[in-house]
């Protein structure tokens, strides 16, 4: 039952991010309001508890209050592939640490790592740095749109073999 239910969840988030690269911008106005970001990513966590214990990983917060203008659907659809991605790429009973301080959300794994060199080519779309799990290379790239939209500031720093850390500096 666990397989099917993790199967269904990540099938609806593939099919949302197709929905959003080829529809959802011309569909409707969105709309945005001062969102309490630390209690969306606690809300999303629970979403991904069975995902993260399939493969023993631990997923510690450090989240202060901090509200921010999106769009609700677009902030969930940043940090739900960001935290996909962590627990997709990462080791067998590894860590994710997902801090929210200071008007920065860090969101640090310690997966597989991306080799320096094709670092700066992840946003693009259809681009996947490793062919190691399955995916086809939109999640970042939506990611990295909207946050060209809100004005969110990405950094990546990766160590091959040894971890990834998105950041977001609102």
């Amino acid at each position: 039952m666990n397989r099917v239910k993790l199967s269904a969840k990540r099938v609806s988030e593939i099919y949302k991010d197709l929905t959003y690269v080829f529809l959802e911008n011309h569909l409707h106005e969105k709309i945005i309001n001062e969102l309490s970001l630390n209690t969306i990513i606690n809300e999303q966590l629970k979403y991904f508890e069975a995902l993260a214990s399939k493969k023993r990983i631990t997923i510690r917060t450090n989240l202060e209050e901090f509200e921010y203008k999106i769009n609700e659907d677009d902030f969930i659809r940043v940090f739900n592939n960001l935290v996909s991605n962590a627990i997709k790429y990462n080791k067998m009973g590894g860590e994710i640490d997902i801090s929210l301080r200071n008007k920065i959300l860090t969101i640090k794994d310690t997966g597989i790592g991306i080799q320096e060199e094709k670092v700066k080519n992840i946003f693009d779309r259809y681009y996947r740095a490793t062919s190691e799990q399955g995916g086809f290379g939109i999640g970042l790239n939506i990611v990295s749109k909207i946050c060209k939209d809100y004005n969110i500031k990405i950094v990546v720093d990766s160590e091959l073999n040894e971890s990834t850390t998105f950041k977001l500096i609102f």
